[in-house]
């Protein structure tokens, strides 16, 4: 009810997850809350260190559409439909700003953060609120940073006019498993080679099991044809083209990426270079070189 003429659901909701993603100070929280290590990083799925990393290029409406396009042949109609009658194929035509180029690189610009909101119908009210959120909280990765980082994501909101309703999950009250998990999806993906998909944990093949999954026919059509293409090149065509469609929706906006490793002994242990896997996970002893060797 409050979308300015001629904008959708599906626009108006990308302009405010865009507006909040400019809204972010990363580096501060680099700085300030992981004492400098580490780096920003502006996609769950894609950022510095990652394979492929693209820090200049920018994503427009048209971009994707025609993505969409190119992907209405034989394979997608036996499969998923044509490209072009996916649901938000219709929505490119109609963007707020057809011409905007959408950074991959996203600078904290709380002055473009605002702007956005405005466009998305969403004004500062006599008190200077836009509307209230609420935002979970929990000790994932990084541990108790995890809730603090979360405070410094909420203040920049609220710099905005976003009012923010903290709520820390005690995740170990609800569940109980048999042995200390972490509750995400894969989020070790700078692992992964250019020429393969991000996780399926972010597609509909995740289902029925829990996972950050989007209904997206497009997604799936990129799991589907990344996994089944036997030429190099091409699967990187087609990872760029399904990082570009996650930058251009929002739908994975990140926020900082910490270092990773593993502590040993110097003394004892010169180097442990491991090669990558999937998820991230150390191993291989063999690749252990003891100190003085």
């Amino acid at each position: 009810t409050n979308n300015p003429d001629g904008m959708s659901d599906m626009e108006q909701a990308r302009l405010v997850r865009w507006a909040l993603s400019h809204a972010i100070d990363r580096q501060a929280i680099v700085d300030v809350l992981q004492a400098g290590l580490g780096t920003p990083i502006y996609l769950e799925l894609m950022g510095p260190k990652f394979p492929g990393w693209r820090p200049d290029r920018t994503v427009t409406s048209a971009m994707v559409k025609e993505a969409h396009e190119r992907y209405s042949g034989d394979m997608t109609e036996d499969v998923l439909g044509p490209g072009t009658e996916w649901i938000e194929y219709s929505e490119y035509d109609n963007a707020a700003e057809p011409n905007h180029e959408w950074p991959w690189e996203v600078p904290t610009d709380k002055a473009e953060a605002e702007r956005l909101l405005d466009l998305a119908g969403f004004p500062r009210g006599n008190d200077g609120i836009r509307f209230e959120i609420k935002m979970n909280k929990y000790r994932c990765e990084t541990g108790d940073v995890c809730l603090e980082q979360a405070d410094a994501v909420a203040a920049d909101w609220e710099a905005i006019g976003v009012r923010v309703e903290l709520l820390t999950e005690e995740y170990g009250g609800v569940v109980v498993p048999p042995y200390p998990v972490v509750k995400n999806c894969s989020v070790e993906t700078a692992n992964y080679p250019f020429d393969w998909p991000p996780p399926p944990s972010d597609s509909t093949f995740s289902r029925p099991a829990w996972g950050c999954a989007f209904e997206s026919k497009f997604l799936d059509y990129m799991y589907i044809n990344i996994n089944g293409e036997r030429d190099k090149q091409a699967r990187e065509d087609l990872h760029l083209d399904m990082v570009d469609y996650y930058y251009y929706w929002q739908l994975y906006a990140g926020m900082v990426q910490p270092p990773r490793g593993v502590a040993a002994n110097p003394e004892t242990v010169e180097s442990w270079n491991s090669r990558s896997t999937a998820a991230g996970f150390w191993g291989r002893p063999q690749h252990i070189v003891p100190a003085g060797q």
